[in-house]
């Protein structure tokens, strides 16, 4: 068998059924994209029922540990602990959506009785601006080939488009529908996952000790707890001050009395979970719905935005966060771009704390580079210099140690 193997004409033959192989993949490479992307989709639960098994193992632990101590079984100690903390969420959840949808069907309300009104101050406004302009001339002289223009755009674009969108609509509630139902089965895994976790973290441990070195799956284990710690960190930081932040909005516009306050605190705590990004992504819609009962409020509302912003990222974040991420600014900005443009609002979410993990590796990975060839790792060092001369470089390492 071996001497088959190291026959040229056998390496010859793989070669060529890998050229193959790779030609066949390059050609059906759609093909394979989309096969990909249903299975995905088929994991689709599985993936929910991970996610949310993370954000409640946290909170699992502490009541298993802190409040449900006393039970001496541990398996029923587990059980009521994963049920009091999914009854916590569910209760928290809904008493959230029970709040925001009546205020949201509100305001709605309000933009459907008020549309008349705002319809004809547009008239009005449009009126004295044409009669008291050369427009209003040009107007009453083209008033035939403009409106023609106008009726074969509300023909040829606005009627296909509410077609389209009426479409859309249909689309989208089967997808609701979809999605609800691979919330629940997400949520089944999620219980399932969470009342065997050590099993299967023992399981795991048990099937890479049994292929790699132990040092390695060691390092490995460290790694993954060192990253777990920064994403957890992170996200308590970040929802601890984005509810700071809502519940300011909230008191200022209940105490000055705007339009929708409830609401607006919502959506701003809401996108402020997004970095540098966020705040503005909430204050435009915001903004609109307050300038539609009163355009001054509206902007009073973005200058206090604005205020808080300022105070939020000079004050509050540095408190409540420190250097959670150790990334710069720069890092930031370009984490927040490539993971959103991936993976859209749960890119823009998890973004940061991902690309922190990523640069710390190759931070890391750079250092022990640069040690072992027994050059300096520090970055000031390359600031000050911008060749550098082996002797030199002994010469510091010597002093060094």
């Amino acid at each position: 068998m071996k001497k088959i193997l190291d026959n040229k004409y056998t390496e010859i033959a793989f070669a060529v059924c890998g050229v193959i192989v790779f030609y066949f993949i390059i050609l059906h490479l759609g093909d394979i994209f989309s096969a990909i992307g249903k299975f995905m989709g088929i994991l689709t639960p599985l993936t929910m029922g991970l996610v949310i098994a993370y954000i409640m193992h946290p909170i699992v632990d502490v009541l298993e540990n802190k409040t449900f101590k006393n039970i001496k079984n541990k398996s029923t100690r587990r059980n009521v602990s994963i049920a009091v903390t999914l009854l916590a969420i569910t209760i928290i959840l809904g008493a959230l959506i029970s709040i925001v949808i009546p205020e949201l069907l509100k305001s709605i309300q309000s933009l459907l009785i008020n549309f008349p009104r705002y319809l004809q101050e547009l008239e009005s406004f449009i009126n004295d601006y044409l009669s008291n302009s050369s427009l209003g001339d040009a107007f009453s002289s083209n008033s035939s080939s403009i409106v023609s223009t106008i009726t074969d755009a509300i023909n040829n674009i606005m009627l296909p488009s509410v077609n389209n969108a009426m479409s859309s609509v249909g689309t989208g509630l089967l997808s609701l529908v979809k999605s609800f139902f691979n919330l629940l089965i997400g949520i089944v895994f999620a219980v399932y996952i969470l009342a065997n976790t050590k099993n299967f973290a023992a399981g795991c441990r048990k099937f890479l000790y049994s292929l790699f070195d132990v040092d390695k799956v060691n390092d490995f284990i460290i790694e993954v707890k060192h990253v777990n710690k920064i994403f957890v960190n992170f996200m308590i930081c970040k929802v601890t001050d984005s509810s700071i932040v809502a519940l300011s909005t909230f008191i200022f516009l209940l105490i000055f009395g705007f339009p929708y306050p409830l609401l607006v605190a919502v959506i701003i705590g809401m996108t402020d979970l997004i970095p540098y990004f966020g705040p503005y992504i909430g204050t435009i819609p915001s903004a609109l719905l307050i300038c539609l009962v009163s355009p001054f409020r509206a902007l009073v509302f973005v200058a206090f935005i604005i205020c808080l912003q300022q105070i939020d990222a000079n004050l509050i974040t540095p408190r409540i966060q420190g250097n959670a991420t150790g990334l710069p600014s720069f890092w930031i900005l370009f984490a927040i771009t490539v993971f959103g443009g991936l993976f859209g609002i749960v890119g823009l979410l998890i973004g940061v704390p991902c690309f922190t993990i990523i640069y710390e590796l190759v931070r890391d990975k750079i250092k022990s580079n640069l040690e072992n060839k027994n050059m300096p790792s520090e970055t000031d060092y390359y600031e000050k210099h911008d060749i550098l001369e082996k002797k030199i470089i002994k010469a510091k390492m010597a002093i060094k140690k």
